[in-house]
């Protein structure tokens, strides 16, 4: 059972995916919990109506969202973390972000029998000289 609902819950994820790339106004209603927050790796807080505007003006468009690992999944009963690396670029009120990579936190709760995303945390990952011993 476990499984199922990680299989499940990871197939809606990569629908997000593609519904942020592909600004899909549906899906992307259908996969966000109205109380849903995105902190982003500026440490930004977007509302779901604020993220969906931002996606459907342009003033935030995605040119690349691609996970490039396994997801990591964490099952509850009413509510499942899912933790992955995703390459990104994008475009935030006109300045371009390059490509990086970031580690994604997304925690969906079950509400009456699907599965939502209600927060996402997004830290990019620096690659940091070591320290000299």
């Amino acid at each position: 059972m476990t499984d199922d609902v990680a299989s499940q819950v990871i197939k809606a994820e990569q629908n997000r995916i593609r519904c942020l790339l592909d600004v899909d106004r549906g899906t992307f209603d259908r996969l966000h919990a109205a109380e849903y927050r995105l902190c982003n790796p500026t440490g930004t807080v977007w509302t779901k109506t604020e993220y969906l505007d931002l996606l459907t003006t342009g003033r935030l468009t995605y040119r690349e969202l691609a996970l490039t690992g396994d997801v990591d999944a964490i099952v509850g009963t009413d509510v499942v973390v899912l933790r992955y690396r995703c390459v990104i670029e994008l475009t935030v009120h006109g300045a371009d972000i390059p490509r990086h990579e970031a580690w994604h936190t997304d925690v969906y709760t079950n509400a009456d029998g699907t599965w939502r995303c209600v927060w996402s945390q997004a830290t990019g990952i620096m690659d940091l000289p070591l320290a000299a011993p």
